[in-house]
């Protein structure tokens, strides 16, 4: 994506997505105000606003990856990525020093970000296995997981599919292999 692209989508997240989840955190908030309000009922909306500051949160962080372009190498924000969001789950890295143009960069952190997110949400994972390294002038990834599997295309979902695109305008191909024979069983490999 390029950069003019990537600013018409944050500016369409802050003016969309992220200004009607500040309305409804404050319709929430104007909720929990309400005198006579009964504890399970408080305690239900509050936990609604901790959710709606948690996408808030996903939001912003959205809204500043596509803002910044990084000049980092992809290893390394590969490595924050999964520093900062997927320290919980055990983890079998091998992260080799690999780069490419701030739009290329860009667009696989996006795929694994996407992958990843899926595994969290989906899988019901505990551990995460993630290959990076250059391959005659490409980069292979390979991101698996020891979770129930299920990794496909499906109408009606669009993660595989954004997945599927992203990889196809950078020119490259997708492996998805559900193996729960082996230990780390779900296989999403990567060739750009």
């Amino acid at each position: 994506m390029s950069t003019p692209e990537r600013l018409d989508v944050a500016r369409e997240l802050h003016d969309g997505i992220a200004q009607d989840l500040v309305a409804l955190g404050y319709s929430l908030d104007l909720l929990l105000a309400t005198d006579g309000l009964p504890q399970s009922a408080r305690s239900s909306i509050r936990e609604s606003r901790l959710q709606v500051d948690e996408l808030m949160r996903k939001v912003r962080s959205e809204i500043f990856n596509l803002r910044s372009q990084s000049q980092q190498s992809i290893s390394t924000q590969l490595q924050s990525l999964i520093s900062q969001e997927y320290s919980d789950f055990e983890l079998e890295l091998d992260i080799e020093s690999a780069s490419a143009p701030p739009e290329v960069g860009y667009e696989i952190i996006s795929i694994a970000r996407e992958i990843l997110r899926n595994v969290r949400l989906h899988s019901r994972a505990t551990r995460i296995g993630i290959n990076l390294y250059p391959v005659n002038n490409r980069i292979y990834l390979q991101i698996c997981d020891n979770g129930i599997g299920g990794a496909k295309m499906k109408d009606g979902r669009w993660g595989m599919t954004g997945i599927s695109e992203r990889i196809a305008k950078l020119g490259g191909s997708i492996v998805i292999e559900n193996n729960s024979a082996t230990d780390l069983g779900v296989r999403i490999t990567i060739l750009l």
